[in-house]
């Protein structure tokens, strides 16, 4: 029996540009590769189909621009933002050499994303956050092992597991890859920025009420110092994650024992709420997904350069 196919895919890119893309880079709706999917549904620049609803969703969100902008001219700018020596060129040639490298995996993360865009499309934000949280939870372990394995050389492939295994002294939830995060982030300066949850309801009474109720859920070390009260919530680039986790733990699980939760009655409106954080946390997990994107091709490269000499 056939697998039934949840979504299809198309293309959305205006044509002046489409006509200028290599072909891996296009999407023809017959077997594309996974992971180019990913890219261009992030990029906002696809278009999805739920079969079962007959429900067609254009991606416009473009989930790596921290204002959500669309681009202008996706074969331009998109490689300028993995790297200033990236081409389009180098893009096509990475993803036509490696379509089948952990297809099974990206094909989840596909799935997670594809959902998520859906139920942000109906309005349903409380729904989409679950998908938020369970592209966390897949890629927490996936991405620091495929991070290390695309690293040709055993040796420093081996030093770099051990180094994120090690380097984390917490035993709580997804620790690891809170680790992998600012590992892979060292020295850069994105370490030293924030995701900025924007609390714009239409009310101040209510978006004051927004704002407090998951502030007091969230711990203070995490909290930046581009924190606007009542207005805008800053987390520190590489806890994200642990505010994810939060939320998740202070709003779906209602935890007891003494601690704060998220009390419905005082956000007055799931998907308000949610509305404002999920654009923000599917950002910063656009932006992970782009750094091991960009160390995956890089390895490519040398590896391809070592085999040519």
């Amino acid at each position: 029996m056939a697998k039934y196919l949840a979504f299809s895919y198309s293309d959305s890119l205006p044509l002046r540009i489409y006509d200028q893309l290599p072909s891996p880079l296009r999407i023809s709706g017959e077997n594309d590769p996974e992971i180019l999917l990913i890219l261009r549904l992030l990029s906002g620049n696809a278009k999805l189909t739920h079969n079962y609803s007959k429900t067609t969703v254009k991606s416009r969100t473009n989930y790596f621009s921290g204002n959500f902008a669309p681009f202008q001219n996706w074969k331009k700018e998109f490689p300028q933002l993995i790297s200033e020596d990236t081409s389009v060129g180098d893009i096509s040639t990475f993803i036509n050499c490696t379509k089948y490298a952990n297809r099974s995996f990206y094909s989840n993360i596909l799935a997670e994303i594809s959902h998520f865009i859906l139920h942000e499309k109906r309005g349903s934000h409380t729904s989409a956050f679950i998908y938020v949280y369970r592209i966390l939870e897949k890629i927490s372990y996936a991405f620091p092992l495929i991070y290390a394995s695309k690293t040709q050389d055993f040796l420093r492939s081996f030093n770099q597991l051990k180094d994120l295994m090690t380097g984390s002294g917490e035993k709580k939830e997804l620790g690891f890859f809170k680790t992998f995060v600012k590992t892979i982030n060292k020295d850069d300066s994105i370490t030293d920025t924030s995701i900025d949850v924007k609390i714009d309801a239409t009310y101040s009474d209510v978006q004051k009420q927004m704002f407090k109720a998951v502030r007091e859920v969230i711990d203070d070390s995490v909290i930046h110092g581009d924190t606007t009260e009542f207005e805008k919530l800053s987390i520190k680039y590489c806890d994200m994650g642990g505010f994810i986790i939060s939320v998740r733990n202070r709003f779906f699980h209602n935890l007891n024992g003494g601690a704060e939760n998220i009390e419905s009655n005082k956000i007055v409106d799931s998907d308000e709420l949610f509305r404002f954080i999920n654009a923000a946390s599917m950002h910063w997990l656009s932006m992970v997904f782009l750094q091991v994107t960009h160390h995956s091709l890089s390895e490519f490269q040398r590896h391809r350069q070592d085999a040519a000499l």
